[in-house]
C-alpha cells in the first residue's frame, strides 16, 4: 500500500521553483473507452434524441445573478487562446476553436470549459468578449450539440445552463434569429436532458447543485416549467438529507457553503420573476443557508479556510447579505454543525469542534482561525483538490492544519465536546476530545482551552494530553499555520515568536514550549498555486522527559509594539 505524501514534501515541492511542468494526459482504459462507446450511441440515436424534443423558447425569461467577481486579466488571455488552472495549461496560439480538442477530460481546465464559466469573465471585455463567446459557442454546438457522454455529464450541464442563462445577452444580443433558435433550443434540450439524468451526478453535492441548476434553467426557458418542477422536488429531498439544522451544508465546507447558498438565492429569484408562488421551505432554506455562509466571513470579506474550502469571492458573500436582517443574522456558535466563532476589538477567532464523521475527508477538528482586522494571522493550509492527487491527500491530514498531531498516526481521535463562557473579561472555548491506542489497549483525553480577552488584543490557550503512555504523548506536535502574508521571526531566546501583520500590527507568540520551532509549510487557500509560509511548531518531545502520563501546554498571542 503507497504511503500517503506528507505535508513536508509539499513544502520541498514549493522550494523546487522553475521545474519543468508535465501535463500527463490520463490513460483511457479499454473498458472505458467501451462504455463511452455505447453511451454516446444511445445519446445520438434517434430513440433518445425524440425524448429530447420539446417546445422551443423564444427567449430567456430571466436573468439569474452571477455575483462572483470576473477576472479581466484571465478574460483577455483566454480570448488569445490562452488558459492555465493549478497544474494545467492551453495554448490555442490564437485559434480559439481549437481549444475544446486540447483541453483533457477530468483536468480543471475542462471542467472550466464545460461549465461555460468562462462567460462571466468575457463579460467584462463587452463587444470584444461577445465575439469570443460566440466563436466558442459555436464551436462547442459543432462538437456537442447532439449529446456527448462528458460535456452532457450531469454537473456540467447544469453549470452551463446556470452560466448560460446568467450570461445570455453576451451570446444572444445583436444576433440573428437563426442563431437566437439554435442556442435556445439547445438550452431547452439540455435541460430536458438533464430532468432525466440529474441523479445519475457523481456525488451529494454534485446532486444537489445539479437538482438546482435544473430548477433555474426550466424556470428561465419558456417551455421547460415540467423540467423545473422536477429539479424542485428533487432539490427538496437533497436538502433533508444534506442540509443541517442550523443551515450548514453536511461537507462543513464554507466554500460549498457560499455557492450553495448563492445558487438557492437564484432559484428563489427565478421562482418570483414567472410571478409563481415560491414553495414554503424555500425562502426559509435560502436564509438559514446564507446566515452560515456569512458565518465564516471574515473582517477581509473572504471566507475562513476550513475542511477544504478557499478564501473564496468576497461579492459573492456580500450578496448574501439582501437576504439577512438582525432576527436571522448568523449567531457566533453554530451548534449542529461544530463551529465557534469569538469576536473581540479587531480579534476575530473561528474554533472548529465538528465530529469527524468515518471517511470523512479533512482532519480539521479542533483546529482555528485567527486574524486581526483586515489581515489573517492563524489559518489552514487550505485544499489541494485542485493540485495532483499527493497535494489534496497532505492537505486534508492533521498536519497541515493549525491543531493538534499525533506522528504516531495509530492514535485515534474520537468523541468529542465543548463548553462556552462569556464574561466582561472575555470569551472562553473548552473543547475535548477522546484519544485512542487500540494497539496498546490506552485511552486519553486531549483538551484544548482558548481564551480571547477582551479588547481583543490577547488570545492565551492551553492545551492537555493524558491518559497515554509517556512515549505516545512525545510524539504530539502542536502547530500553528501562518497565513503567508505574515513575517515571522524567532525571537533570540527561542521562547517567543514575533510578528508582522500586512496592516503593521505587530503581535507577539510566547509558549512554555523549551523547544520552540519555526518552520516552513504552504497556504493553497486562495485557490491557485501554492504559497510558501511559515508555521509554529510546539513539540510535545520538547518538553523532556514526562512525569506520568500528563502534558500540559501553554501559549499566547499579545499584541505588542515591538516589531
Amino acid at each position: 500500500m503507497r504511503t500517503p505524501p506528507t505535508l513536508a514534501r509539499c513544502v520541498r515541492e514549493i522550494e523546487m521553483a522553475g521545474a519543468s511542468k508535465k501535463n500527463a494526459s490520463p490513460s483511457t482504459s479499454r473498458s472505458t473507452d467501451i462504455l463511452n462507446r455505447v453511451q454516446r450511441a444511445w445519446g445520438e440515436s434517434p430513440f433518445y434524441q425524440a425524448q429530447l424534443k420539446g417546445p422551443a423558447p423564444d427567449r430567456v425569461l430571466s436573468q439569474p445573478l452571477d455575483p462572483f467577481t470576473a477576472d479581466k486579466d484571465l478574460a483577455r488571455a483566454f480570448a488569445r487562446g490562452r488558459i492555465s488552472f493549478s497544474e494545467e495549461s492551453i495554448d490555442c496560439d490564437g485559434e480559439i476553436e481549437r481549444i475544446w480538442d486540447i483541453a483533457q477530460p477530468e483536468g480543471a481546465v475542462f471542467a472550466f470549459l464545460q461549465e461555460f464559466s468562462w462567460l462571466r469573465h468575457l463579460a467584462v471585455l463587452e463587444d470584444a468578449g461577445q465575439e469570443v463567446a460566440r466563436q466558442l459557442v459555436r464551436s462547442w454546438l459543432k462538437q456537442n450539440e447532439k449529446w456527448s457522454p462528458e460535456a452532457w455529464a450531469p454537473y456540467f450541464t447544469s453549470e452551463r445552463l446556470v452560466n448560460l442563462c446568467a450570461h445570455h445577452p453576451l451570446v444572444l444580443a445583436k444576433s440573428d434569429a437563426t442563431w437566437r433558435s439554435r442556442i435556445l433550443t439547445s438550452m431547452a434540450r439540455q435541460t430536458r436532458h438533464l430532468a432525466r439524468t440529474a441523479h445519475r451526478s457523481e456525488t451529494g453535492f454534485d446532486r444537489l447543485m445539479t437538482s438546482l441548476g435544473l430548477t433555474i434553467a426550466g424556470f428561465c426557458l419558456p417551455g421547460c416549467e415540467g423540467p423545473a418542477e422536477r429539479g424542485l422536488e428533487m432539490a427538496r429531498r437533497e436538502l433533508r438529507l444534506q442540509l443541517r439544522p442550523d443551515g450548514a451544508h453536511v461537507s462543513r465546507n464554507p466554500s460549498r457553503q457560499l455557492k450553495l447558498a448563492v445558487r438557492l438565492q437564484s432559484v428563489l429569484k427565478a421562482i418570483e420573476a414567472r410571478g409563481f408562488q415560491p414553495p414554503g421551505f424555500l425562502r426559509h432554506t435560502v436564509v438559514r443557508t446564507s446566515a452560515m455562509a456569512t458565518f465564516f466571513r471574515c473582517a477581509d470579506g473572504k471566507l475562513a479556510i476550513f475542511n477544504g474550502g478557499y478564501e473564496d469571492d468576497g461579492n459573492a458573500i456580500t450578496s448574501l447579505q439582501t437576504m439577512l436582517d438582525p432576527e436571522n443574522a448568523p449567531s457566533d456558535f453554530a451548534r449542529h454543525s461544530g463551529y465557534h466563532k469569538l469576536t473581540a476589538g479587531r480579534a476575530t477567532v473561528i474554533l472548529d469542534v465538528g465530529v469527524e464523521s468515518v471517511g470523512a475527508l479533512f482532519r480539521s477538528a479542533g483546529s482555528f482561525h485567527f486574524s486581526s482586522g483586515r489581515s489573517r494571522i492563524l489559518t489552514n493550509c487550505g485544499n489541494g483538490a485542485h493540485r495532483a492527487r499527493e497535494w489534496g491527500n497532505a492537505l486534508s491530514q492533521r498536519d497541515a492544519h493549525s491543531s493538534l498531531s499525533f506522528q504516531d498516526n495509530r492514535i485515534l481521535h474520537e468523541q468529542s465536546s465543548h463548553r462556552r463562557a462569556e464574561d466582561s473579561k472575555g470569551q472562553l472555548i473548552e473543547y475535548d476530545r477522546e484519544l485512542s491506542a487500540p494497539h496498546e489497549g490506552l485511552s486519553g483525553k486531549y483538551s484544548r482551552r482558548m481564551f480571547l480577552a477582551a479588547g481583543g488584543g490577547n488570545l492565551r490557550g492551553e492545551e492537555l494530553i493524558e491518559g497515554l503512555n509517556a512515549e505516545m504523548i512525545a510524539t504530539a506536535v502542536w502547530r500553528f499555520h501562518l497565513h503567508p502574508s505574515v513575517r515571522a521571526s524567532l525571537a533570540r531566546d527561542r521562547r517567543s515568536v514575533i510578528l508582522l501583520l500586512p496592516n503593521k500590527e505587530g503581535w507577539r507568540f510566547k509558549s512554555n514550549c523549551p523547544d520552540l520551532r519555526l518552520e516552513k509549510t504552504v497556504y493553497c487557500g486562495e485557490g491557485g498555486a501554492p504559497i510558501a509560509a511559515e508555521q509554529i511548531v510546539l513539540p510535545a518531545s520538547g518538553f523532556g522527559a514526562l512525569k506520568g502520563a500528563r502534558l500540559s501546554a501553554r501559549w499566547a498571542f499579545a499584541r505588542s509594539d515591538i516589531v
